[in-house]
């Protein structure tokens, strides 16, 4: 009996812990998706650019700056799993699921390179979408999303800059 119950046990907690991976790395896929890892990887060059601007003086050599890009791919995972928490508290795992299949379509890869250029038959895609229930959550949640995603954005960006510039102090910059 007692092996049955550990069994159980263990079957439910690994079922629990698979669900919660399960909708961190589908919430990861939909931001690849739609853009969103772009997005901050391009934040994350543009900090350097300005970097290397307000450094230009210092005479910091590229191998220094390379070394610290080299962090670039912990910065987005950071970015990532933070983001996962406010979309956790907005969208459901099928809810992600559901984004990760629209925006795996013509529509949704059309909607992430360039919006002005959908067809009629994308643009009729596009409002089924935003008329399905998923869709309805996108826009009614929007603004309560935006206002979670900036505040993670601004504090993870402050961070990512105020450790940067620590990292050239300890290098003697």
């Amino acid at each position: 009996m007692r092996d049955i119950v550990f069994a159980l046990t263990l079957f439910l907690t690994s079922t629990v812990c698979m669900s919660q991976r399960s909708y961190q790395q589908d919430a990861i896929r939909y931001f690849e998706l739609n853009g969103t890892e772009q997005q901050y990887d391009a934040a994350i060059d543009q900090m350097f650019t300005l970097l290397k601007q307000q450094y230009s003086t210092q005479g910091i050599p590229d191998k220094i700056w390379e070394e610290l890009k080299g962090d670039k791919i912990a910065a987005l995972t950071t970015i990532k799993s933070l983001l996962v928490s406010a979309y956790r508290s907005n969208f459901s795992h099928e809810d992600i699921k559901q984004l990760i299949v629209f925006y795996e379509s013509e529509t949704g890869q059309q909607m992430v390179k360039d919006r002005t250029q959908l067809s009629d038959n994308q643009k009729g895609k596009l409002s089924a979408f935003y008329d399905s229930e998923v869709g309805k959550k996108v826009q009614n949640q929007s603004n309560s999303l935006r206002t979670m995603v900036a505040e993670v954005s601004e504090q993870w960006s402050r961070d990512l800059y105020t450790e940067t510039i620590n990292k050239l102090k300890n290098k003697g910059y």
